[in-house]
């Protein structure tokens, strides 16, 4: 019996003529999170599935973990290779459920190369019989304990009791470049990842009121950063200082529409970015009615600011749906600690829910706008995080634990 692990492919089952390029990325994708620890394998298939093939070792725990987040695969099958003999294929199914508790099973048979004799009935027929002699239990057809799956192609047999649910999705960097709005909250990182697992390349940038405010924000979006990075890879993450922009809105403007101006800058800014990096749009985690600038009035007013579109996957999530994303994609437990949004920096009291857009670009021909945006993006800086394994990745400064944080440069 030889280990290997059957990865299955989402919704790229279903592309036409361009199907060809998302299974070439997908495995590109898989080779780079293979190889994050130094594994050594090899990757084969296509049509549906592929079979990674450790070269030395077995099928470690933290492999198969990485392989679950991988954008584009439904699950990841730990099992063993076998040859096409039903005595092989049964001994293969027995190793699969030593040492688990049972009670009824299912043999579930896929006989894809035709070659072999035997009908995918009957394989499951005769295996399910050794089973339930080996462990005394029953078959169960509609709600089993457990079930064994068996895949005969291409001259050999496929064997597995465990389907791990993955990522789905498209595979990372198949769709094109955004860049998002990331804040150290809850909202925003789940925004970014809802997009990178639609096959975008998210760049991000964050906005910082500093030294106004404490450090402890621009850390917990490293951190942020580092975690979002394996599900994509590559992570270019720009650090914006926004205060001075923040006081100079406060000086000339009324205080009920600091929070509309705040916004329109910061997406003027993030579109200067998005240029830079060449994304097609912008991403945000705004969901509607859940703060102040968030009423469908406001959101129209601020993404008037921009000329790309501004995508936001997270309009009819609630808080609790948000958190428990948050939860498990890995970015709860930084974004539950406290920090400092630059937004509540000069916050006024009662801010403009339902604002006209004639007051808003009133208050903004009071402002030098090119030369604000102009200076923000010359003062910002750009951080790259690089998943381990990736080219380059050992030419980082520090791992964090999750990716390869290089130094900071400015842009």
């Amino acid at each position: 019996m030889e280990p290997v692990i059957i990865l299955h492919h989402h919704e790229i089952v279903l592309k036409g003529g361009n199907r060809k390029h998302f299974e070439q990325v997908l495995l590109r994708n898989l080779r780079e999170v293979a190889a994050a620890d130094g594994t050594r394998c090899s990757l084969s298939g296509g049509y549906g599935k592929f079979v990674l093939s450790p070269l030395s070792g077995g099928v470690e725990e933290p492999l198969i973990d990485r392989l679950r987040k991988v954008f584009g695969l439904a699950n990841v099958c730990p099992g063993v290779r076998v040859p096409q003999e039903l005595e092989s294929i049964s001994a293969a199914a027995v190793d699969s459920l030593s040492g688990q508790e049972f009670r009824t099973i299912r043999v579930e048979t896929r006989r894809v190369d035709r070659r072999f004799p035997m009908k995918s009935m009957d394989v499951s027929a005769a295996v399910g019989a050794v089973l339930c002699g080996k462990f005394g239990v029953r078959a169960n057809l509609s709600k089993p304990d457990v079930t064994v799956s068996i895949e005969i192609v291409d001259g050999v047999a496929y064997v597995y009791s465990r389907r791990l649910r993955a990522a789905g999705g498209l595979p990372s960097g198949v769709s094109g470049r955004l860049v998002g709005l990331l804040s150290a909250g809850f909202d925003s990182p789940v925004a970014c990842w809802r997009m990178m697992k639609r096959g975008c390349n998210v760049a991000m940038v964050h906005f910082h009121s500093m030294p106004y405010t404490a450090r402890r924000s621009v850390d917990q979006v490293r951190d942020i950063a580092r975690v979002l990075t394996t599900y994509q890879y590559r992570t270019k993450l720009f650090i914006v200082p926004f205060a001075p922009l923040q006081n100079e809105i406060v000086l000339a403007t009324d205080p009920s529409l600091r929070i509309i101006l705040y916004r329109r800058m910061m997406m003027r800014i993030a579109e200067k970015i998005a240029h830079m990096v060449n994304a097609e749009g912008l991403v945000t985690g705004e969901a509607v009615g859940q703060v102040a600038s968030q009423t469908l009035r406001n959101i129209r007013i601020i993404d008037s600011a921009a000329t790309l579109p501004v995508l936001r996957p997270l309009s009819g999530t609630d808080k609790e749906e948000i958190i428990a994303t948050a939860r498990t994609i890995g970015t709860h437990d930084i974004s539950s600690e406290p920090y400092d949004d630059c937004c509540s920096f000069l916050a006024p009291r009662k801010p403009e829910t339902w604002a006209d857009a004639g007051p808003v670009t009133g208050a903004e021909e009071k402002l030098d706008i090119p030369s604000m945006v102009g200076a923000a993006v010359a003062s910002m800086e750009m951080e790259k995080f690089v998943f381990p394994g990736s080219p380059g990745a050992d030419r980082g400064a520090g791992t964090g634990g999750r990716g390869v944080h290089a130094p900071s440069e400015h842009a």
